[in-house]
Protein backbone atom coordinates (compact mmCIF):
# COMPACT_ATOMS: atom_id res chain seq x y z
CA UNK A 1 0.00 0.00 0.00
CA UNK A 2 1.15 3.53 -0.70
CA UNK A 3 1.17 6.57 1.56
CA UNK A 4 0.98 10.29 0.78
CA UNK A 5 4.39 11.67 -0.29
CA UNK A 6 5.70 8.23 -1.35
CA UNK A 7 7.79 8.28 -4.51
CA UNK A 8 6.56 5.82 -7.15
CA UNK A 9 7.16 4.81 -10.77
CA UNK A 10 4.72 3.30 -13.27
CA UNK A 11 5.08 -0.35 -14.25
CA UNK A 12 2.41 -0.12 -16.99
CA UNK A 13 1.20 2.69 -19.19
CA UNK A 14 3.11 5.88 -19.83
CA UNK A 15 6.48 6.06 -18.07
CA UNK A 16 6.96 9.57 -16.71
CA UNK A 17 9.75 8.80 -14.26
CA UNK A 18 9.48 9.31 -10.52
CA UNK A 19 6.12 10.62 -9.31
CA UNK A 20 4.85 11.72 -5.89
CA UNK A 21 1.69 10.22 -4.36
CA UNK A 22 -0.79 13.01 -3.52
CA UNK A 23 -3.88 10.96 -2.67
CA UNK A 24 -5.60 7.60 -2.62
CA UNK A 25 -9.09 6.57 -3.68
CA UNK A 26 -11.50 5.46 -0.96
CA UNK A 27 -11.01 1.77 -1.75
CA UNK A 28 -7.29 2.14 -2.39
CA UNK A 29 -7.59 0.85 -5.95
CA UNK A 30 -6.45 4.12 -7.53
CA UNK A 31 -3.54 6.36 -6.62
CA UNK A 32 -3.36 10.08 -7.44
CA UNK A 33 0.15 11.22 -8.34
CA UNK A 34 1.84 14.47 -9.35
CA UNK A 35 4.62 14.82 -11.91
CA UNK A 36 5.80 18.01 -13.64
CA UNK A 37 2.82 19.96 -12.31
CA UNK A 38 0.29 17.42 -13.65
CA UNK A 39 -1.99 15.36 -11.43
CA UNK A 40 -2.70 11.88 -12.76
CA UNK A 41 -4.54 8.80 -11.50
CA UNK A 42 -3.09 5.30 -11.85
CA UNK A 43 -4.44 1.92 -10.78
CA UNK A 44 -2.49 0.92 -7.66
CA UNK A 45 -1.30 -2.36 -9.25
CA UNK A 46 0.43 -0.39 -12.04
CA UNK A 47 2.76 1.43 -9.61
CA UNK A 48 5.77 0.45 -7.54
CA UNK A 49 7.85 2.37 -5.00
CA UNK A 50 10.84 4.17 -6.47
Amino acid sequence: MFSIEDRVVATKGIELGEMVVTGLSAGGFYVHVTVDGMTLTYPAQDLKKA
